[in-house]
């Protein structure tokens, strides 16, 4: 199998899994390519050399380190979460991104599942920055489900009806980025899975009138690009609803390229939409 996973430099760059055992055998400190791309594998065999890495001097192998264990088997590496999380001084919240407050989503999503995040972000306990973190987790190599889908959907819902007192509070700039983050998400699932083929129709409308009401809120021209890159994975019917909401809406740039693309992708104009 190949991988395309981060450098150092924070390039993109593709790993084997022939370059994942010759890393292994090679005794050496593991490159953040190949801790990513071990995460990816989704062979937990590779949990062992994920643990050391959580206390690396460089935040974002650490980090790294988290989410591979999260993606390769959340529930064996509960524990070793739970030990870095609590070796964190509680300053931490105070920077961004929180290592800790990362941490703290990934355990509440292995230990409670999608209900203890919402239940979470539902709460006026609790800490505003784990909060704003509760999907940070949604990363590249992670294993998607339906449940997963619509825990985003409920999310990004409830940001957008804002009926939270914690959410009226939320500068636009804040909102803007989050509900960008939770798009990013769902294009990740997109492009790694098949899950937005195979979920139910339930599943499917929700999230077409999800992005209907993020269109209608001022949807800046970075989410409508979004939108219609998540729309070529899903089922047609649902996606040509998507870019029915988004005719005449996406202006120029990349959003209007990705509008064009999708539907070049459906074999349909504009004006048949």
């Amino acid at each position: 199998m190949k991988y395309e996973v981060l450098n150092h430099n924070n390039a993109v760059c593709t790993v084997t899994d022939a370059d994942i055992e010759e890393a292994v055998k090679s005794g050496e400190p593991l490159p953040r390519a190949i801790v990513q791309a071990m995460g990816k594998t989704h062979d937990d065999k590779y949990l062992e050399y994920m643990y050391p890495i959580l206390y690396h001097e460089v935040n974002y192998m650490r980090m790294d380190a988290a989410q591979s264990i999260f993606n390769l088997n959340g529930r064996k590496g509960l524990d070793a979460l739970k030990k870095r999380e609590r070796s964190i001084d509680s300053s931490s919240f105070d920077r961004f991104p929180s290592e800790k407050a990362v941490l703290i989503a990934m355990i509440i999503r292995i230990e409670e599942g999608t209900e203890g995040i919402l239940r979470y972000f539902r709460s006026e306990d609790g800490l505003d920055i784990v909060k704003y973190c509760l999907l940070s987790y949604y990363s590249s190599g992670y294993d998607y489900k339906e449940e997963d889908i619509h825990l985003i959907s409920i999310v990004l819902r409830e940001f957008i009806d804002k009926k939270l007192k914690r959410v009226k509070k939320v500068p636009r700039e804040d909102w803007i980025e989050f509900v960008y983050f939770a798009l990013d998400s769902l294009l990740i699932a997109a492009l790694e899975t098949e899950i937005l083929t195979r979920m139910s129709d339930e599943a499917s409308r929700d999230l077409v009138n999800v992005f209907q009401q993020i269109l209608a809120d001022k949807a800046t021209n970075d989410m409508k690009e979004l939108m219609s890159d998540i729309s070529k994975s899903m089922k047609r019917d649902y996606a040509l609803d998507i870019l029915r909401n988004l005719k005449g809406k996406t202006g120029g740039g990349d959003a209007r390229r990705a509008y064009k693309n999708a539907l070049k992708h459906f074999n349909i104009t504009e004006e048949e939409i």
